[in-house]
């Protein structure tokens, strides 16, 4: 029995070390007893994470019997809490995406750290299954009907994929495997479990080999997605400032699901965000939507920018005149700027801006925009600073992050951008200082 699970083990997992998760439940116990050999004849190296989600009272039960297992058979046991139900209340997503990536986080988290090359989960042929369908219900691409890979990209290794159900449960019964029965699994509110039980079972009584085609086509879908790629122009997607960039005349679902995968997003997108971005590219300039998952879409001057939203912040910091050294100094979202003593050079390196200490007023302080900003640049009549950010076609998610110099709500110099013609240099300065932005913490002050 499981021999198909044996040879994706041999194929993929020997020499490395493996972190099985095992739930405890029938399908994850029955992985661990398939892995337990290999490791115990050092094929390969082994360990057990197990996540609490914290979704039932009894859920740290489940942990002791998995840790107990492992004790009794020499596997090495990392619990992890995750109080799945305080997640959702802050995100708003429901339990059961929110404990889907929260083990992610858990399982790259291993691998960061060394800990595993790869995490084993007990996915098997019916899950495959179901989770196309769960895809196809919410309107998805092919990457959605691609369903699970038996090897992803991400570390994630399910040497059960292309086996029955069936078999699991055969296997479990032949070992007298012990596992527990978490009561949510049959919990039907959940859409997975609407699908196992009610769908899928309905289904299967009109087409007995339902799970076996679903998981066909899900191949050919894969195969299919794969050559859609290789022809997408690659033109057409760019990145900057921290944000992926797809050109509007490329709006189409094929292209947002590779801009989207070249930002990280691991989860199939499904027609609903879809159709906002579209509907982004047809529609004001710089509107932007929230497509789920912690990414924003905006339309910025020809281009869809798919990012992540970083935390606002509001700090400040003194200006002050370098004495020796380059100064630091960090302000707002991640704004990081070096300011140093030295003579103008002429014209001035792209990013490199240059004030005349003298003529800053005392009292001045760098920090982000706020309203009633006002700037006069140099060469340029006075005006609000939000309507210059939109003359420069700054990007409005950038337009927060920006590093200013400012005494009062009067913008003296915008770091990497231009200065007020108050603060410029003249032949009768005396103290030039030169800014830029330093795009990386670690990146040397002194240019």
């Amino acid at each position: 029995m499981l021999e198909n699970a044996k040879q994706l083990i041999e194929q993929y997992a020997m020499g490395k070390s493996v972190a099985a998760a095992v739930s405890g439940g029938e399908d994850s116990m029955a992985l661990l007893h398939v892995l337990l050999p290999y490791a115990q004849q050092k094929k390969l190296s082994l360990c057990v994470v197990h996540v609490d989600h914290c979704l039932r009272k009894n859920s740290a039960d489940d942990c002791a019997f998995v840790q107990d297992f492992c004790d009794k058979n020499g596997v090495a046991f990392r619990g992890v809490r995750i109080n799945v139900p305080a997640l959702c209340a802050r995100s708003g997503r429901g339990a059961e995406c929110e404990a889907h990536f929260a083990r992610r986080d858990v399982f790259a988290a291993l691998q960061r750290s060394g800990a595993c090359d790869l995490v084993a989960t007990a996915h098997h042929a019916r899950d495959n299954a179901e989770t196309v369908l769960l895809h196809l219900f919410r309107g998805c691409g092919l990457a959605g009907l691609s369903g699970m890979r038996v090897l992803s990209d991400d570390g994630l290794f399910r040497p059960f994929l292309t086996t029955p159900k069936e078999e699991i449960t055969a296997y479990v019964s032949a070992h007298s495997i012990p596992f527990v029965t978490d009561a949510t699994n049959a919990d039907t509110v959940y859409d997975r479990n609407y699908i196992r039980h009610i769908v899928l079972p309905a289904v299967r009584s009109r087409f007995p080999a339902a799970e076996q085609a679903i998981c066909r086509t899900a191949a050919i879908a894969a195969e299919a997605q794969a050559q859609t790629e290789a022809t997408l122009c690659d033109h057409a997607i760019g990145e900057k400032d921290g944000a992926v960039l797809l050109r509007e005349d490329f709006v189409t679902a094929p292209y947002i699901f590779a801009a989207l995968k070249r930002l990280g997003q691991k989860a199939d997108v499904y027609q609903t965000a879809v159709a906002s971005v579209q509907r982004l590219a047809a529609g004001k300039p710089c509107a932007r939507a929230d497509i789920g998952n912690g990414i924003v879409a905006a339309r910025e001057y020809g281009a869809i920018a798919f990012y992540r939203p970083a935390a606002t912040q509001n700090a400040q910091a003194p200006f002050e005149v370098p004495r020796g050294d380059a100064l630091r100094i960090h302000v707002g979202r991640g704004a990081t700027v070096a300011v140093q003593s030295r003579p103008p050079a002429y014209p001035a390196p792209k990013g490199v801006l240059y004030i005349d200490a003298d003529k800053v007023p005392v009292g001045s302080v760098w920090r982000t925009r706020r309203e009633g900003d006002v700037f006069a640049p140099f060469g340029s009549g006075r005006k609000k600073l939000k309507e210059y950010l939109i003359d420069k076609k700054v990007p409005r998610r950038l337009r927060d992050g920006i590093a200013l110099l400012c005494c009062g709500n009067e913008v003296l110099a915008a770091a990497g951008l231009e200065i007020s013609r108050a603060v410029q240099t003249d032949e009768d300065s005396r103290c030039v200082l030169c800014i830029r932005v330093l795009k990386e913490e670690s990146e040397p002050c002194d240019a």
